[in-house]
């Protein structure tokens, strides 16, 4: 059973202090509970260019653009979990976290990158769909465990934020999602589930196919595949 626990939390809104934030927050407290580290990014503090859809990634292994990318990959790619969250803009994740999001999605595809850590999605909104921003945005940083959407900022409620609307129903089940996300890494360390072997069966025994007839365009892909043990 691994003791030391070390997450990373990836804020996608643009305010630092604001409602998705302070649901973020309410995670972290329930981990920190059972003795997690927890490491803040705050995209929009980043340097994060957007793909260029050049496709370099997928014959390096790595994105040709040089900024923060890769320093927020090593991260989470050594952290045992990860927190993610937006607010909902125009039905979809913010631009800073979406930006982020295009920069990993090809690796993330073919070469499986990102996938070994357990996470957690967390979304804010006035209106829906707050669930499925979490549902995506927490599925191409690791395996997720456990989502949250809250509205807030409602007509109804006039545009208050969460801080002067409290809910404590929403903090609890935040809270707990926090203490889960410790304990399913700290009892297996990295994630398992039976999606994501389907999922791998599927890359070794079809993917793989189309890679290796297409061996120089998927040259870095094939080397993760090599580092993971795939080929």
């Amino acid at each position: 059973m691994k003791e030391e626990i070390n997450f990373v939390a990836i804020n996608g809104s643009p305010h630092p202090h604001g409602n998705t934030a302070t649901v973020m927050n309410w995670v972290i407290e329930g981990a920190k509970e059972l003795g997690a580290e927890v490491e803040w990014l705050q995209i929009s503090e980043l340097d994060i260019n957007y793909c260029q859809g050049c496709h370099t990634c997928l014959k390096t292994g790595k994105c040709i653009i040089q900024d923060d990318l890769q320093m927020i990959l090593e991260k989470v790619k050594d952290a045992d979990g990860v927190i993610v969250g937006s607010p909902v803009y125009g039905g979809r994740p913010t631009a800073q976290l979406k930006t982020l999001m295009d920069r990993i999605t090809l690796l993330k595809l073919y070469a499986g990158i990102l996938d070994d850590s357990n996470s957690i999605g967390v979304a804010t909104s006035g209106i829906a769909p707050t669930r499925a921003v979490a549902k995506d945005s927490a599925a191409l940083f690791g395996r997720p465990i456990g989502i949250i959407g809250v509205k807030c900022a409602t007509l109804k409620e006039g545009h208050k934020s969460l801080q002067e609307n409290s809910n404590p129903k929403k903090r609890n089940k935040a809270m707990k999602l926090g203490r889960k996300l410790v304990k399913k890494s700290r009892k297996s360390g990295k994630a398992f589930s039976l999606q994501y072997c389907w999922i791998n069966f599927l890359r070794k025994h079809l993917l793989s196919r189309m890679l290796k007839r297409n061996k120089e365009q998927f040259s870095g892909v094939l080397d993760i595949w090599k580092e993971k043990g795939w080929m």
